[in-house]
């Protein structure tokens, strides 16, 4: 069995069912979400290298919102992680994983 080196809790999202993720005027669907770690999909990876600075507004569907900032981790052809430097609140990760619960029971 593989081991999971993880630090944080990642809650995945099936879909378009998270939270709305904007930086400089554009929208990112959240791929998935951890208290210091967030993984965006984007269309192309032109533009974006890792190590640099990224800033937005992370929207969730509860209506909070938070001004988020980190550094730019991992590039993929089709995602971006990075890494925040200032936790989520643990109380919105653990709502939102009961939302996921509710909204998809099997895959819980």
């Amino acid at each position: 069995m593989e081991e999971n080196r993880r630090q944080f809790f990642r809650l995945e999202y099936p879909g378009n069912t998270g939270p709305r993720f904007i930086s400089g005027g554009v929208n990112f669907q959240v791929l998935d979400l951890s208290e210091y770690g967030l993984r965006l999909k984007i269309k192309s990876n032109i533009g974006y290298q890792s190590g640099t600075s990224f800033v937005g507004s992370l929207t969730f569907t509860s209506g909070e919102s938070f001004l988020v900032f980190g550094t730019i981790k991992r590039i993929t052809e089709d995602s971006l992680s990075i890494e925040l430097k200032k936790a989520v609140p643990l109380r919105i990760i653990m709502a939102e994983q009961r939302r996921l619960i509710q909204l998809f029971p099997k895959r819980a």
